[in-house]
C-alpha cells in the first residue's frame, strides 16, 4: 500500500509538472519566418490574434512581415545550442519549420535539412514543445527509391532530395509529436491566393499551390490531433498541372 501511494504521489507530481509546462507554452514559433512561405505564417497568424515568435538570422531582412505583431529570437540553424537557447526563450507551444537553404546543395556532405530537424526536434523537447510541423518537398522520399532518368547525373538534385527525406525521416523518429505538411510546384511571387488549398492525404497528387494557400491550410493543423504523426499533401485542385 505504501508502495502504490509513492507512485501514485510520483505521478501526480509528473502530471502536475507537465500541466504547468504546458500552460507555460504559448504560441507559434515560426523558422524562416522573414522567408517567402513562413512570411505568410507569420502575417495569417498575426491577423488572427496568435502569439508568433519568428526564429531567424542576424543578417535577415523583415521586410516581408512589416506591420505584422510578432517577436524575435535570434539563431543560425547550424548553430545548435543557440537555437536550443532560443527556444527555450521563446517556449512556443507549436513549431513551423518553413525554412529553406539558399540554393541547391552540391556535395555529398551536405546536411541542412536533417541537421536542422535535428536540432529543432532536440530544442522542441526541451522547451516542452507540443508540436513541430514541418514542410518538405513533395517526392522527395519516392524519389530516392526510384530516381528519374532527368536526376541521375545531377549530384544537386540527388543531394537536395537525401536531404530532404532524411530530415523527414528524423522528425518520424524523433519522439517528438510531429505533422509534415509536403508541397510542390509553388508558382512565382507575388502569387495571389485562390482559397482553394487543401490538405490530402494522398501525397501522389502533384497540384501545384500557392504559398499563402500552402500557409493557411497549413495553420489548421496547429495543435490539431488529426493531423498529428501525419504526411499531409498541401495542394489546389484548381492549379493542377
Amino acid at each position: 500500500m505504501k508502495m502504490f501511494q509513492t507512485y501514485l504521489a510520483a505521478f501526480v507530481l509528473a502530471f502536475v509538472s507537465n500541466l504547468a509546462l504546458a500552460q507555460s507554452n504559448t504560441g507559434v514559433l515560426v523558422v524562416g519566418g522573414t522567408g517567402q512561405l513562413g512570411s505568410y505564417h507569420v502575417k495569417q497568424l498575426s491577423a488572427a490574434g496568435e502569439r508568433v515568435i519568428v526564429l531567424a538570422r542576424s543578417t535577415s531582412s523583415f521586410d516581408r512581415i512589416e506591420g505584422s505583431d510578432y517577436e524575435v529570437v535570434v539563431a543560425d540553424l547550424m548553430d545548435a545550442d543557440a537555437v536550443i537557447a532560443a527556444v527555450m526563450k521563446a517556449k512556443p507551444a507549436v513549431i513551423i519549420d518553413a525554412s529553406n537553404a539558399p540554393g541547391i546543395r552540391m556535395d555529398d556532405g551536405d546536411s541542412f535539412y536533417w541537421r536542422s530537424i535535428l536540432t529543432l526536434t532536440k530544442a522542441a523537447k526541451a522547451a516542452g514543445v507540443t508540436q513541430v510541423i514541418r514542410h518538405s518537398a513533395r517526392g522527395a522520399r519516392e524519389i530516392l527509391t526510384v530516381l528519374p532518368a532527368q536526376f541521375k547525373d545531377d549530384p544537386r538534385i540527388i543531394n537536395y532530395f537525401r536531404d530532404v527525406a532524411r530530415a523527414e525521416i528524423a522528425l518520424e523518429h524523433s519522439g517528438q509529436t510531429y505533422t509534415i505538411i509536403l508541397n510542390s510546384n509553388l508558382p512565382p511571387e507575388p502569387a495571389i491566393a485562390t482559397g482553394n488549398g487543401t490538405l490530402d492525404a494522398d501525397v501522389t497528387i502533384d497540384d501545384g499551390i500557392t504559398r499563402a494557400d500552402l500557409a493557411a491550410v497549413t495553420n489548421t493543423c496547429i495543435l490539431n490531433q488529426a493531423c498529428y504523426g501525419k504526411r499531409l499533401n498541401g495542394i489546389d485542385p484548381t492549379l493542377a498541372r
